[in-house]
């Protein structure tokens, strides 16, 4: 059984008959300012994700982060939709006591979605989309996953292997980045994915006619859009249609980082996030 090793201090809330692994700073201290950071995963991503900036924003700030359905210590039910997310994130908020006035929402990738979807229905505080996308745009790779059946492609994609270390270093990360890096996002996820059913892989395959484009023209709360200029899965070109179709946003460009921007350059997130936080009024 995966257990993850970077956040123990979890618990679990039931939310329309789904487990959702949940962690929340302020069961380890009091906060006076109302504001909480409420962090959205990507896929197939987990709470660990986001360690970095963590530990770096609940010194001053609540935060909340959980393994949304389907990923991570989560349930993993055959079948999700856009409004199961939206509503599993809803409930958790009411559940937690948080009024969405004080919520600034923090996604990336698939996290991103979610969270550009929750900002067109309902009036949060602040929205920062890091590596999010306006469509998805499958590849060769996501098409074997989604109609293959597992054995041709489960180890081979899923376990840590020349193929995979290759592949996953290629993809998700800047060539400028260390070694070092990747490697820890390795130690980090190989349980977890090694150990992950085969139909958690094929959940994008529900999103394959998403369109945000008239989503992302709804949204009104400042909004900070951030990407990696090395990004080959929600390349640049993704967050500059997402900064053109939102009206009070602004676009920061990353150098030297690709998708897993978290990982490579968590002090200048934390800096950027940071800044854009503290002009919300």
């Amino acid at each position: 059984m995966y257990i993850d090793r970077v956040f123990k201090d979890t618990f679990y809330i039931e939310i329309n008959g789904i487990k959702l692994r949940v962690y929340d700073s302020s069961r380890e201290k009091e906060y006076a300012n109302k504001t909480t950071l409420v962090f959205l995963h990507g896929s197939p991503g987990q709470i660990s994700n986001w360690k970095y900036l963590i530990n770096l924003f609940k010194k001053e700030y609540r935060v909340i982060a959980y393994d949304q359905r389907g990923y991570g210590l989560s349930d993993k039910p055959l079948f999700v939709s856009m409004n199961d997310y939206i509503n599993d994130l809803k409930k958790l908020l009411n559940k937690l006591g948080l009024n969405e006035g004080d919520i600034v929402l923090i996604g990336h990738s698939f996290g991103g979605m979610v969270a550009q979807e929750y900002a067109a229905r309902y009036n949060i505080k602040g929205l920062v989309l890091i590596g999010s996308l306006t469509k998805l745009k499958p590849d060769l790779i996501d098409r074997i996953i989604w109609y293959l059946p597992p054995f041709l492609w489960r180890k081979i994609l899923f376990t840590e292997n020349f193929l995979t270390r290759k592949v996953y270093r290629n993809l998700f990360f800047s060539k400028s980045t260390p070694d070092h890096v990747f490697y820890e996002f390795l130690n980090d996820n190989k349980g977890y994915l090694e150990s992950s059913p085969p139909h958690m892989f094929r959940y994008l395959k529900y999103f394959r006619e998403y369109d945000a484009t008239e989503t992302l023209r709804k949204i009104t709360c400042p909004t900070l859009i951030i990407v990696g200029k090395d990004d080959n899965v929600t390349p640049l070109s993704e967050s500059k249609k997402i900064y053109e179709l939102i009206r009070n946003s602004r676009l920061e460009i990353i150098g030297d980082a690709g998708h897993l921007i978290l990982y490579e350059k968590p002090n200048i997130l934390y800096k950027l996030i940071g800044s854009f936080i503290n002009s919300l009024t």
